[in-house]
């Protein structure tokens, strides 16, 4: 019979040994944890090579990923100090034929620039491709910034050309152009231009807030109650807008995929509303639709959409602006695809909105009809060419081409661009590539792939918010 001090000296023993061996057993699990490790990340670095350089690789994408099922997975790479240095996106998409089409498509992490592509050969169904043509468009692709859409060469150095040389052609007087939906803080952004001798002369970034409680972006910025990274959005709004009227270009501000510039000093913040409001305000100059014009545009669309008179709703500020947010109302200020779910495929600017619906846009509800001697409405008949001036572009219809970035019926000589590629407006596409008329279909699936990625950044990057 064991006494009281062996017992405890075995129970001590036995916490001794199971506090040895839960160590011992932590340690092997740890070891053999780390050693996993070691062989996934060996695996995916050889894996990933091809098309990214890197040390490590994660998985990320999040919940994103389900909006995107020729996605299968995304991997962010890192160096040997652990800073991202790019992505690689694993996808499959299906072609025409049924088959199926697996890349590996790798891309920097600052802009967007793809780094490198690779076939995945792994099924029964497998999309057939020549090995030159895949070589000859993975060469094309290869350190370009997506989106990619398609145009002929000619074209290609019309567009060069024309970002060399300042804008001509703009009128003189002022100018204006504004966001038609509000941002995630309530904010419409607003551009106002002004313009002598056919030089931009002054130009105004701001925007009001739905909240008519809520100061305009400038003034909130410098009374600390709209922060951002960087220095107050105020004077980063003037540092922009100085820029312009140096370079007299929008384009020449250099924006990137994600909306920032690194060109312009003490710049940080995302600069696409700018950039897009102060092309509308060149092309209104071009078309000698001035504020005035704007502003009387934008009150009859607001009517079209409401059937009210903004004047009447209370959407008129102290300024003058028309506080209201079009979101609710896509097929009035944009094409769409059709079908029973349509997507928008490009947002129209309001001289593009009063020149496709002029029945709506510039129609005078105050007008007298015509009558006859005995007070009978007077019906006029439509010529030719009336319904040539009055004719408009249904709002639920697509561009031709929308899906190839070809205007259908072209010659197939000159490739000729239209409104949108993969539902991706023309403002967004960052390069151009002419397709090998052998290779075609193999290009263009391969485009369309490149072009979902960037979708899919936009999604999980918040990219163009």
């Amino acid at each position: 019979m064991m006494t009281r001090a062996q017992l405890k000296r075995f129970i001590a023993e036995c916490v001794i040994l199971l506090l040895v061996s839960t160590v011992l057993i932590f340690t092997g699990y740890m070891v053999s944890s780390a050693k996993s490790d070691i062989r996934v990340q060996i695996s995916l670095v050889e894996r990933f090579s091809p098309v990214l350089k890197a040390s490590s690789f994660a998985s990320t994408g999040g919940a994103v990923l389900s909006d995107y099922p020729e996605i299968n997975s995304v991997y962010i790479g890192y160096d040997d100090n652990g800073d991202p240095i790019g992505y690689v996106i694993d996808m499959t998409s299906v072609a025409d034929d049924g088959t199926k089409l697996h890349l590996l498509i790798g891309f920097e992490y600052e802009n967007a620039k793809i780094t490198g592509i690779t076939r995945v050969g792994d099924s029964d169904d497998t999309y057939q491709m020549n090995p030159n043509a895949f070589a000859s468009i993975t060469n094309k692709l290869t350190g370009v910034q997506v989106p990619v859409a398609f145009i002929n060469e000619d074209d290609t150095e019309d567009i060069a050309a024309e970002e060399a040389n300042t804008v001509t052609g703009l009128k003189d007087g002022t100018y204006y152009a504004q966001m038609l939906t509000d941002d995630k803080n309530g904010y419409i952004d607003y551009v106002e231009m002004e313009i002598e001798g056919g030089v931009i002369t002054k130009v105004k970034w701001d925007a009001f807030n739905m909240d008519p409680t809520t100061e305009v972006r400038s003034q909130a910025s410098l009374s600390g109650a709209y922060e951002i990274p960087g220095i107050d959005w105020a004077t980063q709004s003037y540092n922009i807008c100085h820029a312009l009227l140096l370079t007299q270009d929008p384009e020449a501000l250099a924006m990137k995929s994600d909306g920032t510039t690194e060109i312009v000093d003490g710049v940080t913040c995302n600069i696409r509303a700018f950039v897009e409001l102060s092309l509308e305000c060149i092309e209104n100059s071009k078309a000698g639709f001035d504020k005035r014009d704007y502003l009387d545009a934008l009150s009859a669309l607001y009517k079209s959409c409401t059937g009210y008179a903004p004047e009447d709703s209370g959407v008129i500020n102290k300024d003058g602006f028309l506080v209201y947010s079009f979101e609710k109302y896509p097929e009035k200020y944009c094409i769409m695809t059709d079908g029973e779910d349509p997507e928008i495929i490009e947002v129209l600017s309001v001289l593009e909105i009063s020149q496709m619906m002029p029945s709506e846009v510039t129609a005078n509800d105050d007008e007298p009809e015509a009558t006859d001697e005995s007070g009978e409405i007077i019906e006029t008949e439509e010529t030719e060419e009336t319904a040539e001036t009055t004719e408009t572009v249904p709002a639920g219809t697509s561009p031709n081409g929308a899906e190839d970035g070809l205007i259908s019926g072209a010659d197939p000589d000159k490739l000729i661009l239209t409104d949108s590629i993969d539902d991706l407006p023309l403002s967004e596409i960052e390069t151009y590539i002419k397709p090998d008329d052998q290779y075609y279909n193999d290009t263009r699936l391969m485009v369309h792939m490149c072009n979902t990625c960037y979708k899919f950044f936009k999604d999980y990057l918040n990219w163009l918010v």
